[in-house]
């Protein structure tokens, strides 16, 4: 078996008590509050750089079905691979695979470098794997209690290396680590 020549890395945003969305995918307390200043900013918050920088994307069907509602497509260009055992569509912009060795398979193929990887089953199914290189959490200030967690059951500890840290202007806490 040759060497990965991809990486993957994470750029979500968060309530502070660690939710990704509410229970039934709604992000509106991340999206619909001009309090939230920067993070819903693609410049400020550093998401326009950060996608910039990779040339894939993984996520989950739940990610897929949430983003088609939004009615925009944040993606431009970039191949994006949804992960799902049942999603069926002619959407020509995704590539669906049906497991994350077929995804993985498909990004040793197309020569992958950077790979963005959302959504919570997604980011947690990758971090288990090993593939995850980076992880940026921007912690949106609102505690929403119930909702879809981005992180929970792991086989082992993910250690993490403190990159940086930066506020942003609506009280949001933005976080950047190496995976280790």
């Amino acid at each position: 078996m040759t060497q990965r020549q991809w990486s993957g890395h994470v750029f979500i945003g968060m309530s502070v008590d660690g939710m990704i969305a509410r229970a039934d995918d709604s992000l509106d307390w991340l999206t619909g509050d001009a309090a939230s200043g920067e993070a819903n900013d693609p410049d400020a918050s550093g998401f326009t750089e950060f996608m910039a920088s990779v040339d894939h994307l993984v996520m989950g069907r739940s990610t897929y079905e949430v983003v088609q509602g939004m009615g925009e497509w944040f993606y431009g260009d970039t191949p994006v691979i949804v992960l799902s055992t049942t999603l069926q569509t002619d959407d020509a912009r995704i590539r669906i695979v049906r497991s994350l060795d077929e995804a993985t398979e498909l990004l040793d193929d197309d020569g992958a470098r950077n790979v963005y990887v959302d959504g919570g089953r997604t980011v947690r199914t990758f971090l288990a794997a090993g593939l995850i290189r980076t992880i940026t959490l921007t912690r949106v200030p609102v505690l929403i209690g119930e909702g879809k967690p981005l992180f929970g059951a792991l086989p082992a500890d993910v250690r993490l290396q403190l990159d940086d840290v930066r506020a942003l202007t609506g009280g949001a806490v933005q976080t950047r680590y190496t995976v280790l």
